[in-house]
């Protein structure tokens, strides 16, 4: 075993039995199953070793009860908002500056924070209650019992040997807890089970295999097989079936009934208990160690090897150190040199065997069809695979976030300033006034009245500041939260309209938001960037056309999918093509198939077939072995397959159609019913697909002792691989691609297939070096790379299958709707350039195939002219012609843009002029890169338009705008998902990575129309009306303050006590706001938004300009309030109305009048609760102010200024008269704006709302007509005079 530097790098586990007495207080196991790392004393005790390594227990919870607090706490005041009212309630308490108590911003403050640690604790205690069910799962764990002592090994095996009774007595399986499992235990998992930790397979039920469904991990609901670990067999007949596989005849048939076990057959084995003990106590005595890596996140690699220092039951007797034991497999048989001499130097090690990923069983995975599995623990807890890969998905803030931080420095500047304004004027004032007036004793300095100008400002600016602390709403922060919330679980989770028809109670399939923090964007999309394999595609394949050889064959109408099941495979044959009728015929006739199978040589006629004949036996049979498919079973009945990769399963699925059978396989034989005949095929080795090699081959020997390797993959990388000339299958390698070209034209995914015959000497000298490599743990995955590069050249071309990957419903439409709204649409693939292109014209991306922009340029300067040249022609017909433009580019030629910046800019600015751009064999790397360069292009193009001093509002407009939004539905699309400013992931047949990393998910692509068009103009016209509306109603309040210190020589005094204006935000204005957040729509019909998709974007409800408009209306709102009561008071006797307080109630009720009706003018639909909590909102402010009275009167609190107030306001009819004229005169302002903007510049969704109402008018008048009259000529007659719209009739 080849180890640069040693093992100090390597975990170690070492397993064996040992009796350890348990303690009465703290038990532990009865096993010795101690864990350490090499280079530590390997005599530590078992406790000690298990402190070594990190409990099974596992926590994804962000606070527990003593943390809640310090760090709820410490999240909301890293807030720039929250530390801004934190600052604001602390100067609240100082008496000498505060005009307000300070109980009034803490209540305010404490509410806010309240609100807030509510959800945060909802949300974690939920996270804590999914912990609690998952540490407290039950998992078996082997002990032994305490009677059997260490010198029972021969014995124990003598009695195996007669029946097993004293093993099957001497071990125990627990149920314990999962968070009590540690590593180097071995555990016991069951069918339907979930695997509790990281674990190497170490013995199964049945077929030294198991099968997972690995959905938890990547989502995908394929089966998939682990093996066993070599050396741990537990009887001497089953090592010497190991051993006996590389050597046995085939030409048995007996064997064929054994290895078809169907998966009730499996499950049987679960009800044989002592079956299970007999294996435990056997497992409990191997003993050895595992060295292997440190914990990674790495779900497809795993290196490691294991070293069988001792295994009772198929060791001689004595044989301790493992050096006279009988051989495990082929690699026991002849080891690596450098694991020969290792345990040529010590005794110890023992055995060594390589293990990889094929063994290790990953918690959460979970065992299916196989009965049942041993496992030894080697990762627990937060080292498991699983676990290391929960990273939580980036954080993406919306654009409201960042406008709103912007403007609430602004405003934070302009309070500053108000606030400097009043506290200079106040000073001046004393000056010029206020000393001359000797009662106010303006000349006693004490505190708060300092002689020194500037102590006398700074101080007032505070007083000032907390004054107008208002104009910023600290409730605007949790409403808009719990808003989102409630607009994404109430709307987009639940809309009916995005689920699917053929499944709708499916919840799975249902749409999630899963970030509310972006739900404004989804109105501001400008580029979408889509992956093309499951997510325009419904990632169901279906063969269409092959050819066999350069033989074509297929019927592009013919579909297997409309083949009945009992269909006899010659038929189905024949349907698909005639041609395949009399070669059917021929093959049926021969006795011995694998007498006709040359798969390593170009075909010849022989057996009374046509060479024709005998490249379709060979292609069909090439096409039904070469894959990594598992047959699913059903009353012993085969019923289908399952595989990794849906092309795999649709070729193999077509095969059985054909005749070609893959029964299964069984202990490394592969069985093939080829037209009724049985034929069998040792499988030798497999070299895995994988991104990089896009290929993957098989190596068989058939029963005539001949081995052959067949390879499939890309046309790419299996045309240079093969051999072409007249000596071979292919003629030349122009005819080959030419087939493939002419495929892919008709957008049909290739898969090139390739075969060459191995002598005996030649695969076990490539097997020998091949099993180094995967011995080697340094740099297994590069040697292995290597080994598989050499044999895989040299085919013989086998033929080509042509496999369609149907559209899913609606996607030309959803697509078309997409550009209609000004959205540049990206489709980046991984597919042959033809392919995509087909793939574009049937989505209607491509409108024009011979305009078509096409890069394949691999040299930078030529690229960089064509580039060049292309963007300089489109700017010069930019604004002369609104002509489509589509771009092509692959994948290499984009690597070349990527690595120098000037040519990607050029590129960008290329791709934003165009309307739509196909990217061609593009890496998941090249897809993130890809969405990463339009954002900073466009971000560069805000900031560059603008002037030197005026940048800053480039970057400003960019927040707010241009938005970028990612679709995939695979693992390889996450990186693009969450570049993106919102990702998107469907529900898919190829796992839930995408959609658990996205932002929304969605099941379908034409959901995203609705997505953006209704849910993202909806959510941004309310949220954008919900800031205005906020930041009004409370700037509002501040300027009628703001407004009375002209009167009062700028004291800082208010005119609004602090009780009432608390009242004003949290009880009085925030119910009619909320529930229009949640109910109001910017039209009557949704649908009405996606049947006029040119809207989407050009309506933009929030901007600096609209913002600052709202605020304007603020500032004269609240001087109407103010001013019209200040100067309508007047002297009366006892219905005086000219108090402080008078005044201030009376502008307190006129401006909580006027900003309940804003809330109502802004309305686009009335219902009858929106109204009720309009008018419940002022008409609450009465009895609470004759509530207010009498509270003081009880609580002995009276306040001599507002005492009695109540009645003297509310009797009298001039503080009605001025009450209703403030609102009249506002009101009337707001119609004379709101109407100038209706008739002389509307925006599209005025207009649409208008074209609503002409079209609900028309069908009234329409149905009331038909209603009038009987006669059809009359109604018609009637109905054009009535209608003129309708007299073309």
């Amino acid at each position: 075993m080849r180890r640069k530097g040693g093992d100090e790098k390597l975990r170690v586990v070492s397993f064996g039995r040992e009796v350890v007495r348990p303690s009465p207080r703290s038990p532990l196991p009865l096993r010795k199953a101690h864990a350490h790392d090499e280079g530590e004393q390997e005599a530590a005790g078992e406790r000690h070793n298990h402190e070594r390594f990190c409990t099974n227990r596992i926590s994804t919870a962000k606070y527990n009860v003593f943390t809640f607090l310090p760090k709820f706490l410490f999240v909301m005041f890293s807030r720039a908002a929250y530390f801004y009212f934190l600052v604001q309630m602390c100067l609240s308490w100082w008496e000498i500056i505060s005009p307000f108590g300070g109980i009034g911003f803490t209540m305010a403050l404490l509410f806010v924070l309240f609100v807030s640690g509510a959800k945060e604790a909802v949300e974690d205690l939920k996270r804590h209650q999914f912990d609690r069910i998952t540490n407290q799962s039950v998992a078996h764990i082997v002990h032994l019992k305490e009677d059997d002592g260490d010198d029972h090994n021969d014995s124990a095996r003598e009695g195996y040997a007669f029946g097993g009774s004293h093993g099957a007595s001497s071990v125990e399986i627990r149920d314990e807890k999962w968070e009590d499992v540690k590593v180097g235990q071995i555990i016991l998992v069951m069918d339907d089970e979930e695997v509790p930790a990281d674990c190497i397979c170490i013995h199964t039920a049945l077929d030294d295999a198991c099968y997972v469904k690995t959905a938890n991990l990547d989502g995908e609901t394929n089966l998939k097989i682990k093996r066993t670990m070599r050396g741990v067999e537990l009887s001497q007949e089953e090592a010497d079936e190991h051993e006996q596989r590389h050597h046995e005849e085939l030409g048995d048939d007996q064997q064929m009934v054994h290895a078809m076990k169907s998966s009730t057959e499996r499950a049987k084995t679960m009800r044989d208990i002592d079956q299970m003990k007999e294996h435990a106590y056997k497992l409990a005595h191997i003993r050895g160690k595992i060295c292997c890596e440190q914990p990674s996140a790495n779900l497809h690699n795993f290196k490691g090897y294991v070293s069988i220092t001792h295994n009772p039951w198929v060791e001689e007797d004595g044989d301790e150190d493992g050096h006279g034991g009988h051989g495990h497999d082929g690699a026991a048989e002849t080891p690596p040199p450098s694991a020969a001499s290792a345990r040529s130097g010590s005794g110890k090690r023992g055995k060594e065997y390589p293990l990889d990923m094929g063994e290790m069983l990953l918690r959460g995975t979970r065992l299916m069809n196989s009965g049942y599995t041993f496992g030894l623990v080697v990762y627990t807890g937060k080292e498991t695979r699983i676990f290391m890969n929960n990273s939580e998905t980036p954080m993406k803030s919306g654009s409201m976030e960042y406008f709103l931080n912007i403007q609430i420095v602004v405003l934070a500047i302009v309070q500053m300033l108000l606030c400097i304004l009043c506290a200079v004027g106040s000073y001046v004032w004393r000056e010029k006034r206020g000393f001359n007036m000797y009662y106010l004793m303006m000349d006693a300095f004490v505190q708060t009245n300092y002689s020194n100008p500037v102590a006398y400002i700074v101080v007032y600016t505070l007083t000032f500041w907390i004054l107008f602390s208002a104009m910023v709403p600290i409730s605007l922060f949790v409403t808009l939260e719990l808003v989102r919330f409630w607009q994404c679980i109430a709307f987009i989770d639940f809309d009916p309209e995005m689920r699917v028809k053929e499944d709708p109670e499916d919840k799975s399939l249902w749409p999630k938001a899963r970030n509310s923090n972006v739900n404004d964007d989804l109105a501001r999309i400008s580029y979408v960037f889509s992956d093309k394999t499951g997510t325009l595609t419904s990632n169901e394949m279906q063969l269409r056309l092959m050819s066999a050889g350069m033989r074509l064959l297929g019927d592009e109408d013919h579909k297997f999918e409309d083949m009945l099941p009992d269909d006899e495979a010659a038929h189905v044959a024949s349907r698909f093509d005639p041609q395949l009728e009399e070669s059917y015929r021929k093959i049926a006739s021969i006795e011995q198939i694998v007498d006709a199978l040359q798969l390593g040589a170009p075909a010849q006629a022989s057996a009374g077939m046509t060479s024709e004949d005998a490249q379709v036996l060979k292609f069909f049979t090439s096409m039904a072995l070469c894959h990594s498919v598992l047959p699913e079973m059903k009353g012993g009945d085969l019923s289908g397959y399952q595989g990794p990769s849906p092309d795999e399963v649709c070729i193999v699925n077509t095969m059985k159609q054909l005749g070609w059978i893959f029964k299964g396989n069984k202990s490394n034989v592969m069985y093939l019913d080829i037209l009724g005949k049985k034929c069998k095929f040792r499988l030798l080795n497999v070299l895995d697909f994988s991104s990089d090699r896009k290929r993957m081959s098989v190596i068989i020997q058939d029963q005539r002792k001949k081995i052959y390797l067949i390879c499939k993959g890309a046309d790419a990388v299996m045309i240079p691989r093969t051999t072409y000339g007249p000596a071979t299958n292919a003629s030349s390698v122009e005819e080959v691609d030419k087939i493939v070209h002419g495929y892919s034209c008709k957008g049909l995914r290739c898969l090139m297939y390739g075969a060459k015959q191995l002598s005996q000497e030649e695969w076990e000298v490539w097997d020998q070096g091949f099993r180094q490599a995967a011995n080697d743990i340094e740099n297994r995955e590069e040697r292995m790379a290597e080994c598989m590069e050499e044999i895989e050249k040299g085919l013989h071309f086998m033929g080509i299958t042509a496999v369609e990957d149907k559209l899913q419903e609606e996607v030309p439409e959803s697509i078309q709707i997409l550009r209609d709204a000004n959205i540049k649409v990206w489709v980046i693939t991984g597919d042959k350039q033809e392919t995509a292109i087909n793939i574009g014209i049937s989505c209607k991306l491509v409108s024009n195939q011979e305009e078509l922009m096409i890069f394949n340029e691999g040299c930078k300067e030529k690229l960089g002219d064509s580039i060049n040249a292309h963007l300089a022609e489109l700017s010069r017909k930019e604004k002369s012609s609104r002509k489509e433009k589509e771009l092509v580019i692959d994948g290499k030629t984009l690597a070349v843009v990527l690595s120098d910046q000037s040519l990607s800019k050029s590129f960008a600015s290329l791709g934003a002029l165009c309307d739509c751009v196909l990217v061609c064999r593009a890496s998941p790397s090249q897809k993130a890169a890809i969405v990463t360069l339009m954002k900073n292009y466009e971000k560069n193009k805000c900031v560059e338009g603008k002037m030197w001093g005026l940048k800053w509002t480039g970057k400003l407009d960019h927040m707010i705008s241009n938005k970028v939004l990612s679709i995939g539905d695979g693992a390889n699309d996450v990186p693009m998902i969450q570049r993106a400013d919102i990702g998107v992931g469907i529900v898919g047949k190829e796992g839930r990575q995408a959609s658990n990393n996205s932002d929304f998910s969605i099941a379908r692509f034409r959901f995203l129309v609705r997505l953006l068009l209704v849910h993202g103009q909806t959510t941004q016209y309310r949220n954008a009306n919900l800031i205005k509306y906020s930041f009004y109603k409370n700037i509002a309040i501040s300027m009628v303050m703001f407004y009375y210190q002209f009167y009062c020589g700028f004291s800082g005094q208010p005119s609004i006590d602090m009780l009432t204006l608390n009242f004003y935000n949290t009880v009085f204005t925030a119910v009619p706001i909320i529930i229009f957040s949640l109910m109001d729509s910017p039209v009557e019909c949704l649908e009405t938004l996606m049947k006029y998709p040119q809207t989407y974007n050009k309506s933009r409800s929030l901007h600096t300009g609209i913002f600052w408009k709202a605020q304007v209306k603020a500032f004269v709102d609240a001087a109407i309030c103010f001013f019209i009561p200040y100067y309508s008071t007047f002297y009366s006797g006892s219905d005086d109305l000219s108090g402080l307080f008078a005044v201030g109630r009376i502008s307190y009720i006129a401006l909580q009048g006027v900003v309940t009706l804003e809330v109502f003018m802004i309305a686009r639909h009335v219902t009858t609760l929106f109204v009720t909590f309009v008018f419940y909102s002022w008409v609450i402010l009465f009895p609470f102010f004759y509530l207010f009275d009498w509270s003081m009167q009880v609580l002995g609190v009276p306040d001599p200024g507002q005492a009695g107030m109540s009645n003297q306001i509310f009797s009298s009819a001039a503080a009605w008269l001025q009450m209703v004229l403030v609102i009249l005169v506002s009101l009337g302002l707001r119609l004379g704006e709101k109407g100038l903007k209706a008739v002389f510049y509307p925006d599209d969704i005025q207009l649409l709302a208008e074209m609503e109402v002409g079209e609900k008018k028309t069908q009234a008048i329409t149905r009331s007509l038909l209603n009038q009259s009987n006669s059809p000529k009359k109604m018609l007659k009637k109905i054009s005079k009535t209608i003129p719209s309708l007299n073309n009739l």
